[in-house]
Order: C-alpha cells, then sequence, then structure tokens
C-alpha cells in the first residue's frame, strides 16, 4: 500500500528544494569571467596555474559583493577614463564616474591581496 504524505510535509519538502543553493544572484556571465581572467593573466605575467587561480579568485570576490551590471558600469568607467577630449570627460570627472571606479578599485585591490600569495624562497645552506 502507498503511503501517501500530509499536505504538510509536501509542502515541507518543496520548501526545502525552493531554499537548497542555486547560482549566485550576482553570478557573471561564464563569458566574461573567462575574459576578465584571461586579461588578468597577461596583466600578471602570463597563463600560470597561480596567475590562474589569482585572477579567477579576484573575479569570484568581486562577483560576491557587486552585481553584473553595476561591474560593467564600473569597468566601463575605469576603461575609458582615458579617452581624450569631451567625451572622456564624463569618464574622468563625472561623480557617478568616481564613485563607480572607487569602489571597483577598492573592491579590486582587496581582493587581489586576499587571492595572489607572495613565494617567498629560502635558500638551504
Amino acid at each position: 500500500m502507498t503511503r501517501i504524505f500530509p499536505s504538510t510535509s509536501i509542502m515541507l519538502i518543496i520548501a526545502l528544494f525552493g531554499l537548497s543553493p542555486s547560482s549566485n544572484a550576482n553570478d557573471f556571465p561564464t563569458l566574461e569571467r573567462v575574459k576578465y581572467v584571461q586579461e588578468c593573466m597577461s596583466l600578471n605575467g602570463g597563463p600560470t596555474y597561480v596567475n590562474m587561480y589569482g585572477c579567477s579568485c579576484v573575479l569570484d570576490k568581486i562577483a560576491a559583493e557587486m552585481s553584473f551590471d553595476d561591474f560593467v558600469h564600473a569597468d566601463a568607467f575605469a576603461r575609458l577614463r582615458n579617452m581624450r577630449g569631451e567625451r572622456g570627460g564624463y569618464f574622468r570627472s563625472s561623480k557617478d564616474s568616481r564613485s563607480a571606479r572607487k569602489e571597483l578599485t577598492a573592491l579590486r585591490d582587496e581582493a587581489t591581496q586576499q587571492c595572489f600569495v607572495t613565494q617567498q624562497i629560502t635558500r638551504v645552506q
């Protein structure tokens, strides 16, 4: 004989499945993650395991604190601040650009300190 769960048990099971950990709400698209890590590795000496780990760790920490849309916004201000002329003026000096760049830079710097391991070489004598 098949036992039928009371309605409260079914609701509890549904609630538990609904609370199961899913992807992060601020999860960045895979392509954007790959592009960020590749660029980061090239800026830090090339494609090594240490660089790959460090760069992906930095992006994970940024993604934990900032939505993808906010990241794109801040990254655009950071990249385009050197644009010449009037168009570049907005990316350099608007209040919005300064605060977005400052937030991204602070997150990136803190994450870099936490994620990149400095290597100390000791000599055996």
